[in-house]
């Protein structure tokens, strides 16, 4: 394959993942990041509660085996999931999308 054809496929394909993300947004359609991210804030304010320390300790142990599976590194899987489990104990909360709540003009 040629430069200039690797080129013009590069800016198709971009153009058509901006106007496909666009297209997600005006439908206001959650991708798989938006679902994971709500499921992750869910399954960690569970486990939070006083007296599901196991259930908390299982699921971490569960999340690390499936990384490391996955290809990640052990230590740094344990090290990224503690670090997010200590944000929601500090109150930290999922990023909304605001402009989602927006209401529409029409």
């Amino acid at each position: 394959m040629t430069r200039t054809a690797r080129t013009t496929r590069c800016r198709d394909a971009a153009a058509y993942q901006r106007q496909y993300r666009e297209q997600q947004t005006a439908l206001r359609r959650p991708s798989r990041d938006d679902v994971a991210r709500v499921a992750l804030h869910w399954a960690v304010m569970r486990t939070l509660r006083p007296g599901r320390e196991g259930l908390l300790a299982q699921w971490s142990r569960y999340l690390v085996e499936s990384l490391v599976a996955q290809g990640f590194d052990r230590a740094a899987s344990h090290r990224r999931i503690d670090e997010l489990i200590q944000r929601y104990e500090d109150g930290w909360q999922f990023q909304s999308k605001p402009y989602l709540r927006r209401r529409d003009d029409t």
